[in-house]
């Protein structure tokens, strides 16, 4: 058997300034490139399960973008057709594998842009099987999941990218076998967001089992265990995401048994829908001065404080200096925080390490939400953002650490500014981290800190869960606010919870 292989993968905010509307944007991975993904990501599950089968991969081409806002339409046409161009020159194939995010939007007319590479995939290819792995915040369309039988991610934060690609090479290939004939049956679900209230699992069991999603993730697991079900989902879907299907949704595919189905996936929409008021109580969220004082106050250390609002997963510029400005204010001590500031990193790389600074921080790049702030620090080390994630993380890397699964990322340049009672500010060019590794690699000890203040929705917690004191969710400004009525919406299909609280609706 002959199957190809193809990856795209973006999260779009559609409200962030960066965009992609070149192809100077695009980061692409071509040929036998793709044979080499992180071994715990979809794309490593998938290669580890059809490795044992007579199967012949044909690696086409994979394509993802330097930043989080909108694909223009010339960058998206580009990447879908030399996808779509490969695989024409793979031809003939028995199956295709697709490893997506599901959260892709371009401009106009891609709202819904994964699906639309579906459609030209089929177009070439006619009904052989695809199979396609999903983030968990996939906003997929019903003519998507018609058309491709999909595995999204079952745990937020994302820790099962492995076993979700496993479980889509095991499908595909008894598909292509003639064993099993996929039905799926899609039912949206008028919810957006909270992503915090999304969470499916945590550190701490007492707390796991309190959640909503782990609740729900177990009535799945049973779901999935009766005959002739394949796979069942509930998607978050994403609320930066300005397109119809941005909001929640629940999938369930069978072996040719339409009204298993459809009844599988009414049962955890009607469930998810008579407990949404549970999204909004996960965990409470403070004020950016409240949060402070209480982390100041805690006996022990240290304390994260989340910043949801500029969180670079979620497009946002990662530049804002609120929690930075109020720290000062409030005369905090012991602190460590990260900023994206490229400014401030040529400024301390000239001055040099132990040279004092009297600078302008933060807001370099979006203005809309906070403004810069007046510092004067010292400057104690810089180094060039090369460093090892040894795990746990978000992204499909599991709970435990791995030592065959070691990650590396380049955060760009970087510079730590010592400010005021000991705040340490790691200033980089490229981005900002949400794990551990990143501020230990910066020369920042968790144990001498009472706050480390993480840029973050969900991913953090994956890393950082299991090793701090306390963790306290900060309600502060940026493009992935958690006030989603303050969005201006264009394409959200309305009316949807919790915008609009007062509405009904049914299964």
């Amino acid at each position: 058997m002959k199957i190809a292989i193809a990856a795209l993968h973006h999260e779009t905010n559609t409200f962030a300034v960066e965009q992609n509307d070149s192809l100077d944007t695009v980061h692409r991975t071509r040929g036998e490139g793709l044979l080499n993904p992180h071994p715990k990501s979809f794309m490593g599950g998938f290669l580890a399960a059809v490795e044992p089968a007579d199967a012949e991969i044909v690696p086409t081409c994979g394509f993802g973008f330097r930043y989080g806002g909108t694909i223009s339409t010339k960058v998206f046409e580009h990447c879908r057709d030399e996808i779509v161009n490969r695989i024409l020159d793979a031809m003939p194939l028995d199956g295709v594998f697709l490893a997506l995010h599901g959260a892709m939007v371009a401009a106009a007319p891609y709202a819904d842009a994964e699906g639309d590479l579906i459609r030209a995939i089929r177009r070439v290819v006619g009904e052989i099987p695809i199979a396609a792995t999903y983030d968990f915040h996939a906003i997929t369309s019903e003519w998507e999941a018609q058309n491709a039988v999909g595995f999204p991610n079952d745990t937020n934060p994302h820790i099962d990218g492995y076993e979700r690609g496993r479980e889509a090479a095991e499908t595909l290939l008894r598909m292509i076998k003639g064993e099993i004939r996929p039905v799926t049956h899609r039912v949206f679900v008028p919810i957006i967001g909270p992503n915090i209230g999304q969470s499916t699992w945590s550190h701490s069991p007492e707390q796991e089992q309190r959640l909503l999603l782990y609740q729900l993730n177990l009535r799945r697991e049973e779901l999935e265990r009766t005959p002739g079900v394949i796979n069942v989902a509930i998607l978050g879907g994403y609320g930066y995401g300005d397109s119809p299907d941005a909001g929640m949704s629940v999938i369930a595919t069978t072996d040719n048994d339409p009204e298993l189905a459809q009844r599988s996936a009414k049962d955890l929409a009607r469930s998810l829908w008579q407990r949404r008021e549970e999204l909004l109580q996960v965990r409470p969220i403070a004020d950016i001065d409240d949060g402070i004082r209480e982390a100041m106050a805690h006996p022990e250390k240290p304390v994260v404080l989340v910043d949801l609002g500029d969180d670079p997963g979620s497009a946002c510029p990662a530049d804002s200096p609120a929690v930075l400005e109020r720290l000062l204010a409030l005369d905090a001590r012991d602190c460590a925080l990260t900023i994206r500031d490229a400014d401030v990193v040529d400024a301390g790389i000239k001055a040099g390490v132990g040279a004092t600074l009297e600078i302008e921080v933060g807001a370099g790049i979006d203005q809309r939400f906070y403004k810069p702030v007046p510092v004067q620090g010292t400057v104690r080390s810089i180094d060039d953002g090369h460093y090892a994630v040894c795990g746990p993380t978000h992204g499909g890397w599991g709970r435990e650490v791995d030592g065959g699964a070691i990650r590396y990322a380049a955060a760009g340049l970087r510079v730590v500014l010592r400010i005021g009672n000991r705040i340490d500010v790691i200033f980089s060019k490229r981005r900002t981290g949400k794990d551990r590794d990143f501020f230990k690699s910066a020369g920042i000890l968790m144990e001498e800190k009472q706050i480390l203040v993480v840029k973050s929705n969900q991913a953090h917690r994956a890393s950082f869960d299991p090793v701090v004191a306390h963790t306290i969710e900060l309600n502060t400004p940026g493009v992935s606010t958690i006030r989603y009525e303050e969005l201006p919406y264009r394409y959200l299909r309305r009316p949807i919870w919790p915008i609009d609280r007062d509405m009904e609706w049914d299964v």
